[in-house]
């Protein structure tokens, strides 16, 4: 097979400090362009994990994917981001979002979603380029707000999070790159998603072919596929049920009764693994997932490819067999994998 993708690496931070290590410690070796670090809910401090890995790594891409506007002020996110720059001699990428379900433990208002986002995205880069910023809205404020050091960028790259039409649209408009969310895994979503970065791309007279797609994509690796599957049950389920974009799902090709049976599951929290993803269609599933026995994987990975795919963004759920660092190494030796 000719054609290949790159790869990067979400880490959701709710594992024990060594096992995040093991992975920092073998990332690069592995080929993967960028290690993120999940800042939703109320896990580990990203920022703190964040200068860990600055300081384990000399060649990635680091970064939270994704922080928000509510829950950081983006003063803040711009002061830690310009920081973990610094540490990093300037590999740091942000990854910015809605929140997701990291916001709700909050209950912030996110009403005013688009441009609450517009309005900090813009206001971090005017931060790290050496402005002096005002921004009052009811989401975050900022009143001469000014760091007190320079960053050794002006500008540090920008990736919005999201698989919403208006999200997307924001992205090709705004961004250096979008995180395309879950549930889009088809020839459908793929175009989708193309379709609604160019017309926020169009719209600010920007090259659609400039902005970085990335895809995100969980996966789960053993040779019993149920228990791979199982791995990644709750975090769908809770996507589907609460956050996830009807419209992005159903450009992808979810079928209405599909998302209504999840929709009307009780607490996800109680059910366990493996009588969630019952719930959840294999067509389904498949717009979220890659998993399996590594040959199962393998070819899901050059199908990926085959519709126009460049860039996965791994989400890795460990399981009974494999733990996060081996299900990247199985991925890294693929032969559609570039390092």
């Amino acid at each position: 097979m000719g054609t290949t993708c790159k790869t990067s690496t979400v880490y959701i931070a709710n594992k024990p400090l060594q096992d995040f290590l093991d992975v920092v410690d073998s990332i690069e070796t592995l080929g993967y362009e960028d290690l993120f670090i999940a800042d939703q809910a109320l896990r580990k401090n990203m920022y703190a994990w964040a200068t860990l890995a600055a300081a384990r790594t000399h060649k990635i891409g680091i970064g939270p994917s994704v922080t928000n506007a509510y829950t950081r002020n983006p003063g803040l996110t711009a002061a830690s981001m310009a920081t973990l720059d610094e540490l990093s001699d300037g590999r740091a990428k942000l990854g910015f979002g809605a929140g997701g379900h990291g916001v709700d433990k909050f209950g912030y208002d996110q009403s005013k979603l688009i441009g609450t986002m517009r309005d900090a995205i813009d206001a971090i880069r005017r931060l790290t380029s050496g402005e002096t910023v005002t921004s009052t809205r009811d989401e975050f404020s900022l009143h001469e707000a000014k760091l007190e050091f320079k960053p050794i960028r002006d500008e540090i790259p920008i990736y919005i999070g999201g698989r919403g039409p208006q999200l997307l649209s924001l992205a090709g408009a705004v961004a250096d790159g979008a995180f395309l969310g879950g549930g889009l895994l088809s020839p459908s979503g793929v175009k989708y998603a193309q379709e609604r970065i160019s017309i926020g791309a169009n719209s600010t007279g920007r090259d659609p072919s400039d902005i970085d797609l990335r895809y995100l994509v969980f996966v789960s690796v053993s040779q019993n596929k149920e228990k791979s599957l199982n791995a990644a049950s709750w975090f769908i389920s809770m996507l589907t049920k609460r956050h996830a974009s009807l419209t992005a799902l159903k450009a992808a090709g979810a079928q209405d009764s599909h998302i209504r049976k999840i929709k009307e599951l009780g607490d996800i929290d109680s059910i366990p693994p493996s009588e969630l993803r019952t719930s959840i269609s294999p067509e389904l599933m498949d717009l979220y997932t890659i998993a399996g026995n590594p040959e199962d994987c393998q070819i899901r990975v050059e199908e990926l490819v085959d519709m126009g795919i460049k860039h996965l963004t791994l989400v890795p759920f460990s399981n009974e067999e494999k733990n996060i660092l081996e299900i990247l190494e199985t991925f890294s030796d693929f032969d559609c994998i570039s390092s």
